[in-house]
């Protein structure tokens, strides 16, 4: 399951567009490039959002597919014309390497992680690049020592620690205290070598207390 976090960002990440006003602003990379695959590579975008990564991989001449778990978003993006159809990152309804680009832009943590990411290497081709980005604790201690809104806070600390109950137990809190973790590189790296994936670049990005708010991954399957 995919829950929908109370404070989960705009559709499509921190900064949906470069007009979008951005409280992450400093925080994010913004040479980070999700959708800059070959022309006629087949490249599916888990948690499309609005479409508009798609629209950039159809823009350079690929072939942009979609999932998203919030049906709104479905049936808009069907109704867009887009490639899509609703499903969880965990149990993409495609067969195993059926894609030679994923994008995921910060949808892991709103999963369980460790099986979003096993799907991400199960339907990329040998050799296929995924353009991943995900949340650092840096995202949830912003919240929880520097926002303003009591709620926000509550939101970073029940962040924390349902991460480290899924660390410890494997499983989530249930129900809306379980609907978001935060990811760490060695957790990633861990999955990353299980599943087959190879990490070929970190960008960095800006840091809140020290630690990373969020982490971008370039990845290939092996």
């Amino acid at each position: 399951m995919m829950p929908v976090a109370e404070l989960r960002p705009a559709a499509g990440g921190p900064c949906r567009t470069a007009a979008t006003t951005c409280e992450w602003i400093g925080y994010i990379a913004p040479e980070f490039r999700f959708a800059t695959f070959r022309a006629g590579a087949r490249v599916l975008d888990i948690g499309f959002g609005h479409g508009e990564q798609m629209r950039h991989v159809m823009r350079g001449r690929g072939q942009a597919f979609g999932i998203e778990y919030d049906p709104t978003l479905a049936r808009q993006g069907r109704a867009d014309g887009l490639h899509v159809c609703r499903g969880a990152a965990e149990r993409l309804p495609f067969a195993s390497a059926s894609f030679d680009g994923v994008i995921c832009k910060v949808v892991v943590p709103y999963t369980d992680e460790a099986i979003a990411v096993a799907e991400i290497a199960r339907v990329l081709r040998r050799g296929g690049v995924a353009q991943v980005s995900y949340h650092g604790v840096g995202y949830s201690l912003r919240y929880l020592l520097a926002d303003a809104d009591w709620k926000r806070r509550v939101y970073g600390a029940r962040t924390i620690v349902n991460t480290l109950v899924y660390r410890a137990t494997g499983r989530r809190l249930p129900g809306f205290w379980g609907d978001t973790i935060f990811q760490s590189g060695a957790k990633l790296l861990a999955y990353y070598r299980r599943s087959g994936l190879e990490l070929t670049a970190a960008h960095p990005s800006g840091r809140f207390a020290g630690a990373p708010v969020f982490i971008y991954h370039t990845l290939r399957r092996i």
